[in-house]
């Protein structure tokens, strides 16, 4: 083994942190190693404002690239609704062949402290997944781990006070360490067994998460009026998934591939992205009520006999309806926030808006970008 080349998926820095603690682990040991985001395809084991300061222009990695014999891979991402992220889950389906490399896999879970206790996470299915992915694929897979860094899920709770997110973080990266270290001289640490026995019990979770959940959830984001309208959020989302819309003054729009990262909410200077719990709960009642009432009137009565009769056919249509109604009401709702009043009233009725943010405290935007 003489080269390790760590992909990773982060949207707060978490899973960019354990990557970058496995390439220094790595470099320990005498193997080279890189870190690579998923999205931008290019070594991010230095921050790109260094080298723009220097006047270098790094040039394009390919990271699906045909894998070397002898190296070794690694997939970091952030554990969602017990499975692996989707960002990540799409990325190793596009990976090339492996041809006998060796590959491990890290998921990042949402621990947490109360007190002088330590939580666990919960990653369920997901190293086992991407494990079966890359297996199939003719990797070796040599690892997997769950590894608890601090719940980053700010539109759920607040952020953690640095004392208790600082020890997460610690015992994370000694963990984190060990795991590596086993790696790369050549032992096995195939772990999470546990985790995956709960991730198959809890699998209609991750399904519905899946299939609804994630644009649920991305649809619930809008900017409270201490946003000034800079863009950062629209440049550094990592799936491209805001746009900053508007007449006179633009506000960020999040379209449906958002995948919940948090980093537009972690990473605003102004702490204006919220996730509007009473939206939210409007959003319900408009799919759940609205939404099926209208298509049992306008919309069921005029499909073919064959296709009404058929329950697995109207499963799909109700779900392509699901989707576009929410779009629609997500379109409406950023028209209702051009009236100040009501974008008051959105905003003072989540409690975001007093939540601390949190990302991982060394890490910043350049780093994953």
């Amino acid at each position: 083994m003489n080269k390790a080349t760590i992909y990773f998926h982060s949207g707060t820095g978490n899973s960019f942190r354990v990557a970058r603690w496995m390439a220094e682990t790595a470099q320990a040991h005498g193997v080279g190693g890189e870190v690579l985001s998923i999205h931008r395809k290019e070594a991010a084991s230095e921050p790109v404002g260094d080298r723009v300061e220097r006047g270098e222009e790094a040039p394009p990695r390919q990271p699906d690239g045909p894998a070397c014999d002898g190296d070794w891979v690694a997939l970091v991402a952030p554990a969602h609704a017990f499975t692996a992220s989707w960002a990540m889950l799409k990325f190793a389906l596009r990976m090339e062949r492996g041809q006998g490399r060796q590959a491990a896999i890290v998921l990042t879970r949402a621990g947490t402290k109360f007190g002088k206790r330590r939580f666990p996470g919960l990653e369920g299915t997901g190293c086992y997944v991407l494990a079966g992915i890359l297996a199939a694929k003719g990797y070796r897979v040599r690892g997997t781990l769950g590894v608890d860094m601090p719940s980053n899920w700010t539109q759920l709770h607040p952020g953690f006070a640095e004392p208790a997110a600082a020890d997460i973080i610690e015992h994370a990266k000694a963990k984190t360490k060990e795991f590596t270290a086993q790696i790369v001289t050549g032992r096995r640490c195939l772990g999470g067994w546990l985790g995956l026995v709960l991730g198959i019990l809890l699998l209609p979770v991750t399904v519905a998460y899946l299939a609804g959940g994630r644009f649920l959830l991305g649809k619930i984001f809008f900017a409270s009026p201490r946003c000034t309208g800079c863009g950062q959020c629209a440049r550094t989302c990592p799936n491209g998934s805001i746009r900053m819309i508007g007449w006179r003054r633009k506000r960020p729009y999040w379209s449906m591939t958002c995948q919940n990262c948090m980093r537009c909410m972690a990473y605003c200077p102004e702490c204006a992205v919220e996730a509007g719990w009473s939206w939210a709960a409007l959003l319900y009642y408009t799919l759940s009520v609205p939404g099926v009432w209208l298509m049992g009137t306008y919309l069921l009565p005029h499909l073919p006999a064959a296709i009404a009769g058929n329950k697995w056919t109207l499963a799909v249509i109700g779900y392509l309806w699901w989707l576009v109604s929410m779009a629609v009401a997500y379109a409406l709702f950023q028209l209702l926030l051009r009236i100040p009043p009501i974008h008051w009233l959105f905003t003072l009725t989540t409690p975001t808006h007093v939540f601390r943010r949190y990302h991982e405290p060394e890490t910043s935007l350049e780093d994953l970008q």
